[in-house]
């Protein structure tokens, strides 16, 4: 997916280490507030979220991305993608697709 996102998507940091756990994905996705992001992909059946497992009841900008030294911006567009060892090649791709779309258009309703 990182690959994917990298290739298809303008305007996205990722903001996990490459080091990190193939798991867990933690982008920003420029210009739009997560929370938006995150109800607008629910609708479209992808589920992610906007902080840490431990996070999920307090809506609250990310603690590790500010201690990463993010700029606001940045942390206010991040969303976490978790995975699992039985994701198919296929639903990481449709996902990507999804979300690819789901940003365009957000953007172009910002823009209007």
């Amino acid at each position: 997916m990182l690959e994917k996102i990298k290739e298809s998507i303008p305007n996205v940091y990722i903001n996990s280490p490459q080091d990190s756990t193939p798991y867990i994905l933690n982008i920003s996705v420029m210009g739009i507030r997560s929370e938006i992001l995150l109800h607008s992909l629910e609708q479209r059946g992808v589920y992610v979220s906007s902080g840490s497992a431990c996070s999920s009841n307090r809506p609250k900008p990310s603690h590790v991305l500010i201690a990463m030294g993010f700029p606001k911006e940045r942390v206010d567009s991040s969303i976490r993608i978790s995975f699992c060892p039985s994701n198919t090649t296929q639903e990481v791709i449709s996902a990507c697709e999804i979300l690819k779309e789901v940003a365009e258009n957000i953007r172009k309703q910002i823009t209007n």
